[in-house]
């Protein structure tokens, strides 16, 4: 039996209430006033191709209606929406799917240094397991990024090489992974919380009909019961969930940049490397690229930034990062922010660092008036050099930094520009 919804025309009050919590917006309302004999102007229609079935607008219809049972006996609205759903025995044998795997995501033809970190630990992982470290490398003209992933750790790189896969789509990079997962039965399998990784591994997971953990920072294997435990943070970053997939595989995670160092590379390490074969005839593809177009600006990423001088509450102001980007500019460094100042709206989310941010590992890091939380720690603290500059001398970042300077940042730091503007003129 296939998934089915549908509405009771008769009991369809036209209210409205589906439209606003479905989440995938396939709810709407079409007018039926003319029609004879209808008791409600308005009716519910569904977008059947569009559904997810996640049943949320069953349970709004019936809390309706359950409302209304308790001032009528028996209320002959409301309660209209059916859903059929197709019972799925999970019935997995989980010794048949071996090794673990890691997905090497490519950029416009440029092999990004994900993969390196998902190696490393993907190493400590396949050696727990006893089990074979693999790499999957979708795109194209992209077999010759196999031997330098070879030479970071993996054992073997599935390449998946088509035309088709020259420009990201999420649904023929599922179609190519998942295929490849029902074929192979990988153990677990690792991507990285990039945009791509982030916007196709939910599709992944629901294609394989198994389980996956967003934006993981801890990966380990339970000895005894050889699952994956990946540990993410939860309720903005206040607890730390530990999430288990048990009757289903892969076991998938994705995992933050930044949150693991890369992976050494041994230059001429050997490997396989297989190449796997692409049958579109298979799929029905709905989607196509039409073009790329690339956001023009002047930023530095701080993902991938060297240096990252960064402002906190303790800048007072919005206008405080005129500062902090001054500082920067001088340094050659990327602009970075605490939470509580991209809450209060004073620069965007994109220069959020720490658990609910970015996680960054830079070689020097600046910490303005920033007293060091945990959350905002969690995603710094890997950096090899901390400058952190405060009044406060008993604020957690002191007690981490490098070098701890007392004072009032908008008396120190302009005198920080003038020396380093100093050291460049000579």
């Amino acid at each position: 039996m296939a998934n089915e919804i549908f509405i009771i025309k008769e009991r369809c009050t036209g209210c409205g209430s589906c439209v606003k919590v479905c989440p995938v917006n396939c709810i709407s309302m079409t007018d039926r006033a003319k029609e004879e004999g209808v008791r409600w102007k308005k009716l519910a229609v569904i977008d059947v191709n569009t559904c997810v079935f996640c049943n949320a607008c069953v349970e709004d219809c019936d809390r309706l209606f359950n409302k209304t049972k308790e001032k009528m006996p028996n209320p002959d609205f409301f309660h209209a929406i059916v859903m059929k759903k197709e019972k799925v025995e999970v019935n997995i044998d989980t010794t048949a799917y071996k090794g673990v795997w890691c997905f090497a995501e490519q950029r416009h033809g440029q092999l990004m240094p994900t993969i390196f970190e998902l190696l490393h630990v993907g190493k400590k992982l396949s050696l727990d397991l006893n089990e074979d470290l693999s790499a999957v490398v979708i795109g194209h003209d992209v077999t010759q990024y196999a031997q330098e992933i070879i030479e970071h750790g993996a054992d073997k790189v599935y390449v998946i090489d088509h035309p088709i896969f020259e420009h990201f789509v999420d649904e023929v990079y599922t179609n190519a992974l998942t295929d490849l997962i029902k074929q192979e039965k990988p153990n677990k399998l690792l991507m990285p919380a990039s945009i791509i990784g982030r916007s196709f591994s939910s599709r992944v997971a629901i294609a394989a009909q198994t389980g996956i953990t967003a934006d993981a920072t801890e990966l380990s294997i339970n000895p005894k019961t050889r699952m994956l435990h990946a540990t993410r943070p939860s309720f903005g970053g206040n607890l730390m969930a530990t999430i288990l997939c048990e009757k289903h595989r892969p076991e998938m995670a994705t995992v933050r940049p930044m949150s693991f160092q890369r992976a050494e590379k041994q230059s001429g390490r050997k490997g396989e490397v297989i190449n796997v074969k692409v049958d579109l005839s298979k799929w029905n593809i709905r989607t196509k690229f039409v073009r790329y177009e690339a956001e023009k600006k002047e930023d530095i990423d701080i993902t991938a930034a060297e240096k990252v001088v960064s402002g906190g509450r303790g800048l007072g102001k919005p206008e405080g990062f005129k500062l902090i980007e001054e500082l920067a500019h001088t340094l050659g460094a990327a602009v970075g922010a605490s939470r509580p100042t991209v809450d209060a709206g004073w620069i965007p989310y994109k220069h959020q660092i720490g658990l609910t941010g970015r996680t960054i590992r830079p070689k020097l890091y600046f910490a303005c008036g920033i007293s060091g939380q945990i959350q905002h720690l969690a995603g710094m603290s890997s950096a090899e050099v901390i400058v952190a500059i405060n009044k406060d001398t008993e604020c957690p970042m002191f007690k981490l930094a490098t070098l701890s300077v007392e004072g009032d940042l908008y008396e120190l730091i302009p005198l920080i520009i003038k020396e380093i503007n100093k050291i460049k003129h000579k």
